[in-house]
């Protein structure tokens, strides 16, 4: 796990290094243990790439796996940052061909497999990667992002230059001096609380590399190429087994990518919410390593109605885990925000992202350099609410009155707000997507000035994410959309950036392409059941390893926190009047919240912090938001 950084230029100088130099001391926290450069000279042109890396040393820990490194004969070089997990068996495949390896880590792998295979290498990989190669033969700088997104990798193209990084705060020293705020993102997120849905990032002209993308550079023009989809699993339900010989894959795959998951030269902890997917994560790993010390991280809000300390000790007992908990004052988040919200490069949704930062700061403190990390599990078993809207438009369309007829009866534990927008939700399931983002829009808020959004060109209406859904596969379609759009790049974002805030690599092994794509082949209702179990498929597979309390639990928590009062003892608090932001009207008050409470606002639940997030956000980095 690192952090990688560079830039091509059109007109090549000493100057380029020293930037590079700075937006790599800027994201030093991602790799504390060395840190390398690389410059190159296009001979056609006047042209330089950069490429720099600090790295945080996991595999093969001596000198040997230092980046940016260049193969022999130069035509390659790599600034890679993640962890190949099958890197092993795509190093066992290149042997068979002839090739010899100087070091033991997955970086020497993945830049020969670059070498003999190309942009073919990406097909191969499972794990986690945002990576830059440099190929001077064919001049090209090609920038690749994971399946899943769960390696940044951002981007800006300046004309005569072009610059990237793992991170923000990288970015702008790199090659943003004076950030503007781009409206359209910030009112996607005040009103709808979504960003990380698209290549928009908060800062104008900086975008993400999607999850599954990559795009090519010429080192000779500049030209900047598309991104180009490598990845985008079918959706088609092709198996033909039986329910239980599914069942047994699937333990299979999740034990491999559990197992693969582990390959570590450094201490290894779990970060454990006492959920189903962080408790089958722990009970894997007993499985496949019975006398294995297990140390799990958890979070715990002593008299919090929502507090799973219950069941985190359920866990640890069960399994012989080393359980270590974190619990939060009210003052802690004032005192932690400034760096919580530095630490994130740009603003999110909510309170349970201090509390996930404060698990990684827990495992640093015991000396955990690796920890695994149960993201993914709902966007691919079907947890969370189960998806009702999206189950019932496939129950429907496809005839299955019946069945439809027992599944809208079905008992779920589902909060009071959402047994009140399900049926609207279901129903507006049947209205076309470019519609529904039409029609779906909010309530006009006191605190936004349309006519300046007007001018702009801002939409207010819902974000339109997500294809074409199949018929019959609504929910499949939808799970596959969270993967990329809305939902899962968020909860990866969160995760990457508060573990290398206190250089840790936190590793999801739910986040697998066969397990995937294997799992999107099933039919609905082995994901969700008949009577509306969520994660149907997976409670059964991990019946045995996790405690039978956990595996029918029905209620879905996670590092949750009394977020009222917490944001409560914000609101409160002034704006700064140096960072007027262009498109918001005075509330009430001069507050973080205009005085306003989140009924007036009318943007719904979490109102409050966003603004909160957002004035802090711009006003720490000193963006221009008029």
């Amino acid at each position: 796990m690192c952090g990688v950084a560079g830039s091509w230029s059109r007109v090549g100088n000493s100057a380029d290094g020293g930037r590079l130099r700075a937006g790599l001391d800027a994201i030093r926290h991602r790799g504390p243990d060395d840190l390398g450069e690389f410059a190159w000279n296009d001979p056609t042109s006047s042209a330089r790439v950069d490429l720099g890396l600090v790295r945080l040393a996991i595999l093969d820990l001596s000198p040997a796996g230092h980046q940016p490194m260049t193969l022999p004969g130069g035509r390659f070089t790599i600034s890679y940052n993640g962890e190949i997990t099958n890197y092993i068996e795509i190093r066992d495949e290149l042997a068979t061909l002839g090739e010899t390896f100087v070091s033991d880590g997955d970086t020497e792998v993945l830049l020969k497999a670059w070498a003999r295979w190309g942009i073919g290498t990406l097909d191969r990989l499972e794990g986690m990667f945002g990576l830059a190669v440099l190929d001077t033969a064919e001049r090209t700088l090609t920038l690749a992002r994971d399946p899943y997104g769960i390696k940044p990798l951002l981007y800006t193209d300046r004309g005569d230059r072009i610059a990237f990084c793992s991170e923000m705060s990288g970015l702008l020293t790199l090659a943003v001096p004076n950030p503007k705020l781009d409206w359209q993102s910030a009112v996607d997120y005040l009103q709808w609380g979504a960003y990380e849905h698209s290549e928009r990032t908060f800062i104008e002209g900086v975008s993400h590399v999607r999850p599954g993308h990559y795009l090519v550079i010429d080192t000779a023009t500049g030209r900047l190429g598309p991104q180009v989809r490598y990845w985008w699993p079918s959706v088609e339900t092709t198996y033909r087994g039986s329910y239980d010989d599914a069942v047994d894959t699937v333990r299979s795959l999740f034990l491999d990518s559990v197992k693969r998951n582990l390959r570590s030269d450094v201490p290894l902890g779990i970060a454990l919410s006492g959920g189903l997917d962080s408790s089958a994560i722990t009970g894997a790993v007993r499985q496949l390593e019975p006398d294995l010390p297990i140390q799990s991280f958890s979070f715990i809000a002593p008299g919090f109605a929502k507090s799973e300390h219950e069941w985190i000790t359920l866990v640890a007992d069960a399994i012989g885990a080393t359980s270590h908990t974190v619990a939060a004052a009210p003052g802690d988040l004032e005192r932690d925000l400034d760096d919580l919200i530095l630490s994130q490069g740009e603003p999110f949704g909510g309170t349970s992202i201090y509390a996930q930062y404060r698990v990684f700061q827990l495992a640093r403190e015991h000396g955990v350099i690796v920890t695994l990390d149960g993201q993914g599990g709902d966007e691919l078993f079907a947890g969370y609410f189960g998806y009702p809207a999206q189950r019932m438009h496939s129950l429907i369309e496809t005839g299955r009155w019946a069945t439809a007829a027992r599944f809208a009866r079905a008992d779920r534990d589902l909060p009071d707000w959402y047994r009140v927008v399900m049926p609207f939700e279901a129903m507006a399931q049947f209205v076309p997507l470019r519609l529904r983002h039409r029609v779906r829009r909010p309530l006009a808020s006191p605190l936004l000035d349309t006519a300046a959004l007007r001018s702009r060109g801002v939409d207010t209406g819902h974000p339109a994410v997500g294809p074409v859904s199949v018929r019959g596969g609504r929910l499949k379609t939808h799970l596959r959309s969270t993967l990329g759009g809305y939902g899962l790049p968020m909860l990866l974002r969160h995760g990457d950036r508060n573990s290398m805030r206190f250089s840790i690599e936190s590793r999801v092994p739910f986040l697998d392409r066969a397990l995937n794509e294997f799992l999107l082949s099933l039919p609905e209702d082995w994901l969700v059941g008949p009577d509306g179990t969520t994660k149907r498929i997976l409670r059964d597979a991990a019946r045995g390893w996790v405690p039978d309390a956990v595996i029918d639990r029905r209620d879905k928590v996670g590092f949750e926190t009394p977020e009222a009062e917490w944001q409560g003892r914000l609101a409160a608090q002034p704006t700064d009047p140096e960072h007027p932001i262009g498109f918001l009207r005075p509330g009430r008050a001069d507050t973080l919240t205009g005085g306003l409470t989140e009924r007036e606002i009318r943007w719904g639940r979490r109102s409050h912090w966003r603004l909160i997030n957002l004035r802090r956000w711009i006003a720490l980095v000193g963006v221009d938001a008029s």
